[in-house]
């Protein structure tokens, strides 16, 4: 066993290990299974837990409840969290145990721009002592917390993009294409819902272009993923060319992915938290799409987009439902064209959110102090 297997270190979290939230379910795995003195401790353990082991009972006795933490301060040489929520919330744990700590900077997650009580929050944990890096994966992350002064660039890692399911960059169910191997034109909206009628995940947008597709064309069915139904808005008007799915795991989308011609995601920045919330480029659900083969129309509203060219691997969309769907119509009317930009989207997002690269780039980080 090398030095560095032998080194401990916990992952501090909030919500693991739920199913649902596959980027922690991907990367947590990943460090549980590289490195044999990993242990994970969740506030949320006992309720999730069962599930989880059922699928992966390989790493189940190293994933513990907080009721297990050694409060001694003597079993860990480093502590990692995602999010800044959790990277505030155990800062006593660490402070405690006098011990380093690394965390990932997503976009959400308790930080929002233009704050006082989350730049206070900022300043905490940046300009601790005991931090030995920041990871952040947005530009705009990158220019916020570096303009306002809390750290300095020498503390940052920035790592563009997420970490996704490992087994959706070799999908292996055949994609279902229109007018041959299936006779409807199907667009889907995937998103939690966090405020009401998900205005910020632009579902609003979306049932409003559904209105106005359903009665361009009699064969586009909608589906809708999440936390939403038919009580969140009235859509009386699309009969039963919408079908509502629920909140889903990982299991569920290669499969129901290789049916849908299109995502649509017209998310929108500082509306559920005015003036400061915004989402990473693209969102999570966009990325898990692409890599199954299906078109993603997203906004991009703060111009956040380095990596992809409009028309021939993405669609960048206004957040309007009357250009949305004459946008959708285009390519309704030409499914060979659809198909060709969704075959260059998913091997442009395979390369820019390659799990292995992802991770490698995480893990040379956490080597610098294990």
């Amino acid at each position: 066993m090398n030095a560095i297997s032998q080194r401990k270190f916990a992952i501090l979290d909030d919500h693991f290990p739920n199913l649902t939230t596959g980027f922690r379910i991907s990367e947590f795995n990943y460090y549980l299974e590289k490195y044999p003195n990993c242990e994970v401790y969740s506030t949320r353990n006992d309720m999730y837990h069962p599930e989880y082991a059922a699928v992966y009972p390989q790493f189940q006795n190293r994933v513990k409840s907080f009721t297990e933490f050694d409060w001694t301060g003597q079993s860990f040489d480093l502590y990692y969290m995602v999010f800044l929520l959790n990277a505030a919330t155990f800062h006593y744990i660490y402070e405690l145990a006098n011990t380093p700590f690394i965390f990932e900077l997503y976009p959400g997650g308790g930080f929002w721009i233009n704050d006082d009580v989350i730049d206070a929050r900022l300043i905490k944990v940046l300009q601790s002592p005991l931090l030995r890096k920041v990871i952040v994966t947005q530009k705009m992350t990158y220019d916020y917390i570096t303009s306002r002064g809390f750290v300095t660039p020498d503390k940052i890692a920035f790592i563009y993009g997420m970490v996704t399911h490992p087994e959706y960059f070799h999908t292996t169910i055949p994609k279902k294409l229109y007018g041959k191997d299936k006779r409807t034109f199907d667009i889907c909206f995937v998103a939690h819902k966090y405020m009401p009628m998900g205005i910020d995940k632009g579902y609003t947008i979306f049932i409003d272009m559904c209105k106005k597709l359903v009665q361009s064309a009699e064969d586009i069915m909608f589906h809708v993923v999440g936390n939403y139904d038919q009580s969140d808005i009235d859509v009386t008007a699309l009969g039963d060319r919408i079908v509502f799915h629920g909140l889903r795991d990982k299991n569920f989308f290669p499969g129901f992915y290789s049916g849908m011609d299109i995502i649509v995601s017209a998310n929108l920045p500082f509306l559920l938290i005015p003036g400061k919330n915004y989402d990473g480029f693209p969102t999570g659900c966009c990325i898990d799409a692409a890599l199954h083969n299906v078109s993603v129309f997203c906004t991009d509203v703060l111009n956040m987009n380095n990596h992809f060219e409009h028309k021939k691997n993405i669609y960048i969309i206004p957040p309007d439902a009357g250009q949305i769907s004459e946008s959708v119509m285009e390519y309704y009317h030409d499914p060979e064209k659809l198909y060709r930009m969704s075959a260059c989207g998913q091997a442009k997002f395979r390369e820019v959110f390659d799990f292995e690269k992802q991770m490698r780039d995480r893990v040379s980080v956490l080597e610098q102090y294990l």
